[in-house]
């Protein structure tokens, strides 16, 4: 073989290989075009199909929708992956949400404790001292997100209104015998608040007891809007976007948590065909699990539902 063919023949296969990688690793634009919440994995050398699902944890009934096609594609997986695999144990979320030392008041001034048990006698029935015994040993943001739920005034409490995608589903995969996994723990998932300082706990909790309902409400018409649009980017970037006591979690609650993901998720979907289920806000942005994906050389492709 000669010299020249040698180096003309290299060359082409330097220049080809590039060109399909490449073409192996394009990545989205942020922010993309497609509208969709589910998405088909393929390529990468994976011989079964798997798919990518985002979900919003808990919404109203009207607003849920569970179509045939999609409860089909679950049911043909072998396996459903949800961030927890399946519900939580409630004493174990119970023995996560507590102090190991101290008291919530510990957390507050004198002013602040103040206010609390004033919004807690003018929305609730509950009395000052049955409050201290509820809570006393309760993380500032679990408290934070319990008020919603304990204020009598708020049109959006209670459960029997809501659904939620992650009971559904595995009631589903229990129905068809699917294997059930999860791409992480209760007590890793409570332990991202861990990185919450004092002051954003405090903040957390303020927030609710200043009477911001009206904010609260219309944040969450946003993401019910942005949902229904199947604008997955769009969700990313309103988390993003939050000025609240959440400010400046992005990364530790949903770029950090995707990118730890990937490894997992890779080890599923080559070993069997896999139906993704996680809160549609991991599914887009830069570091979303979609074009996370593609940089691994996946072909993900939007669904219409």
């Amino acid at each position: 073989m000669s010299k020249l063919f040698f180096l003309s023949n290299l060359f082409l296969f330097l220049f080809l290989g590039s060109t399909l990688f490449a073409q192996e690793t394009t990545i989205r634009d942020y922010p993309m075009e497609d509208r969709a919440l589910l998405w088909k994995i393929e390529g990468n050398g994976i011989k079964t199909k798997s798919y990518l699902f985002g979900t919003v944890h808990l919404i109203d009934k009207e607003q849920f929708f569970f179509p045939k096609k999609l409860q089909k594609i679950v049911s043909k997986s072998d396996v459903l992956t949800m961030e927890i695999a399946g519900l939580p144990e409630p004493m174990e979320a119970l023995r996560l949400s507590m102090l190991e030392e101290g008291s919530f008041f510990d957390f507050f001034t004198e002013e602040q404790t103040d206010s609390i048990f004033v919004w807690v006698e003018e929305h609730t029935s509950i009395s000052q001292t049955g409050f201290r015994m509820m809570v006393g040993k309760m993380r500032p943001f679990v408290v934070s997100i319990m008020l919603t739920e304990l204020d009598e005034s708020n049109p959006n409490r209670g459960m029997e209104n809501k659904k939620s995608y992650e009971v559904e589903l595995e009631a589903l995969a229990e129905n068809k015998e699917l294997e059930i996994k999860g791409l992480e723990t209760v007590a890793e998932q409570l332990g991202l608040f861990n990185a919450l300082s004092d002051d954003q706990q405090v903040e957390m909790v303020m927030a609710t007891i200043r009477n911001e309902s009206n904010s609260g409400l219309e944040e969450i018409e946003k993401i019910m809007t942005l949902f229904a649009d199947q604008d997955i980017d769009g969700l990313y970037q309103l988390i993003a976007d939050d000025t609240g006591s959440m400010k400046g979690m992005n990364d530790i609650l949903l770029d950090d948590r995707n990118k730890r993901w990937i490894p997992l998720i890779e080890q599923m979907i080559t070993e069997k065909s896999t139906f993704i289920a996680v809160g549609a806000g991991h599914l887009g942005g830069p570091n979303g699990v979609i074009r996370l994906l593609e940089a691994k050389g996946y072909t993900l492709t939007p669904i219409e539902l």
